[in-house]
């Protein structure tokens, strides 16, 4: 029977502007790209870093990598250095969302008995982001790995977790969008996960994880199991 049902954060229960920004600088070149074709670019480049480049997706000495694979995904090489030019430039503001479903899954968990936590590797402004999503309240547990000492996919954190809500592995259910942290670690922790990739298999072709869902909307109907 499922507790405790464990979250990441990023582009699990918040999404961000990554793609608008990126959207801007280019056209900013004369460079015209549809919104949809440069959220697709973002998430194979987010794909990519995850299996080829563990630990480094969001970290300062990545970024210039990961920029250069989101232009070759849009098809864009000879634009590459206008366009790392240009996001230096423009020094961006990335502004994390709560996505408009993510409220309504917690609290119908909540409702049911299913305490929620957080699972998380990020920096010092995470509980900033859960503050201004309105997010922390809906939280019964919360590991951060800058707080933490440790990270995904190490199964410390996910160890330091369970013993702080008081559950079982078994308990537990995992949800998160990145493998090869989340699904990784939690396994290794005895956990059950579910893999968010929203555009079906696109990016994971790699895998033959079964356990793929669209969002965090079809996490219900897994607790019923």
């Amino acid at each position: 029977m499922i507790r405790y049902i464990w979250f990441d954060l990023g582009l699990t229960l918040v999404g961000n502007n990554h793609a608008a920004i990126y959207q801007k600088v280019l056209a900013d070149l004369g460079v015209k790209k549809e919104i949809n074709e440069v959220e697709c670019a973002y998430h194979l480049a987010n794909k990519y870093f995850m299996r080829e480049h563990p630990g480094c997706l969001g970290k300062k000495e990545g970024v210039r990598g990961y920029l250069e694979k989101l232009m070759e995904y849009l098809q864009l090489g000879r634009e590459t250095q206008r366009f790392l030019i240009g996001m230096e430039q423009e020094n961006p503001s990335v502004c994390w969302r709560k996505f408009p479903f993510t409220d309504g899954v917690l609290n119908r968990l909540h409702q049911r008995g299913i305490k929620t936590g957080l699972i998380s590797n990020w920096d010092h402004s995470c509980r900033r982001v859960l503050e201004e999503n309105g997010l922390l309240s809906l939280m019964d547990t919360v590991v951060i790995s800058s707080e933490a000492g440790c990270e995904k996919p190490d199964r410390r954190i996910f160890e330091r977790a369970l013993l702080l809500a008081g559950v079982e592995p078994s308990e537990c259910l995992y949800v998160g969008d990145n493998y090869y942290d989340d699904a990784v670690g939690a396994s290794a922790a005895g956990m059950r996960t579910l893999l968010i990739n929203p555009p079906g298999r696109l990016g994971i072709e790699e895998l033959k994880f079964p356990d793929v869902i669209e969002s965090i909307q079809d996490v219900e109907r897994y607790t019923y199991d």
